[in-house]
């Protein structure tokens, strides 16, 4: 009946679907292609885009599937330049699977103009950039990406985790395509994978359509149900985890056990002001942050005792209502060697601390009790 929707998103979790007849070409299958509750998430990520334009999205069974999927759209030869620091899980697809079949990467500090037009080659598809990188919290200035993509006609892409519109507009800058990983700020609770890719190109989204076929790499019915509930607090929480974040790293920045911490909304980030422009409403969950101590029975009893006050979860992951601790050097950038990680800057003493739904105080509290150690 009109206007008696239900409030809730319809979970539809039928594998296949009645064909009226042998002429019928219906837009329901097999839940492999489609499914309704697919369409459902991915009409509400282009609606939470907030972008003027038309707009397609294509998820995918997790954020690094959905970066499979679009690469896939490149062929032997081709070449990315991407940011200097990308997640682990980036490099490890282009280090270990992609440049198998001849797809190769460069990287660039794409704050540095001179430095990326050094890096382009004739090879050269995308450039590849995250507008707030993992794990280290380094601000790109997408306009200068913007001004490069225009210069050289190369497009750009955002892997946009970390800065989820409508917190931040990709497509605003021009970008050609946004990767999300559903899996945190999107879903929001620890409870759903899920990766995305949006785009404006039709010829790319076709190909993204083709990938979902025949990867078979989707979403069931139940992840997508509980990231499109996820989505509608996603403004809020954004709000309120970034307001707790910016008080502990404040509170870690003057800590003598701390060598360095790396929050954009700190005065103190390199990129400060950046920041504050491309994200106004916030920069989220996310620290990082070093130790001056780096010996590992040191580093080890830190971790131990701060799982010890019950309200630091240690694993991966971030953007839920846990406040979680990781450790980049043995979980998000596990694949890198030393050396890589060393140019990176994460050391035996880096970590990453998503701040959740605990009040500032109780967290600051158990970094007290953890640095005593």
């Amino acid at each position: 009946m009109k206007g008696n929707e239900p409030v809730a998103p319809i979970l539809v979790r039928s594998k296949t679907y009645r064909w009226p007849g042998i002429d019928a070409d219906p837009p329901y299958k097999y839940s492999r292609g489609a499914n309704p509750t697919r369409t459902i998430l991915e009409e509400a990520l282009i609606k939470n885009e907030g972008f003027s334009g038309k707009l397609h999205a294509a998820t995918f069974a997790s954020g690094i599937a959905a970066e499979s999927a679009f690469f896939l759209s490149l062929s032997p030869g081709d070449r990315v330049l991407l940011c200097d620091e990308i997640y682990g899980g980036t490099y490890r697809l282009f280090d270990k699977v992609l440049k198998r079949f001849g797809i190769e990467c460069d990287f660039a500090d794409f704050n540095d103009v001179d430095q990326v037009r050094a890096k382009i080659t004739p090879k050269t598809k995308y450039f590849f950039v995250e507008p707030m990188s993992n794990p280290s919290l380094v601000v790109t200035d997408m306009q200068k990406v913007s001004y490069l993509s225009q210069e050289t006609g190369i497009p750009f892409v955002v892997d946009g985790t970390f800065c989820p519109a409508p917190t931040f507009n990709a497509f605003e800058y021009g970008a050609e395509a946004v990767i999300y990983s559903l899996s945190k700020y999107f879903s929001g609770h620890n409870d759903a994978l899920g990766g995305a890719v949006l785009t404006k190109n039709e010829v790319l989204q076709t190909h993204l359509r083709l990938m979902q076929t025949t990867l078979g790499a989707v979403l069931s019915p139940d992840e997508c149900y509980r990231i499109i509930q996820g989505m509608k607090s996603l403004p809020i929480r954004w709000r309120h985890t970034s307001e707790s974040a910016l008080q502990v790293a404040g509170w870690l920045n003057v800590h003598p056990s701390i060598k360095k911490v790396s929050y954009p909304d700190l005065p103190s980030h390199p990129h400060h002001e950046i920041a504050r422009a491309q994200f106004p409403r916030g920069c989220g969950a996310v620290i990082a942050f070093e130790l001056v101590e780096t010996e590992k029975s040191k580093i080890s009893a830190f971790v131990d005792r701060i799982i010890s006050t019950g309200c630091v979860v240690f694993g991966e992951s971030l953007a839920s209502p846990e406040t979680i601790l990781a450790y980049p050097r043995i979980m998000s950038h596990r694949s890198l060697s030393d050396e890589q990680r060393a140019a990176l800057g994460i050391s035996d003493g880096s970590f990453r601390l998503s701040v959740g739904f605990d009040e500032s105080e109780k967290v600051i509290g158990s970094f007290k009790q953890a640095l005593e150690t």
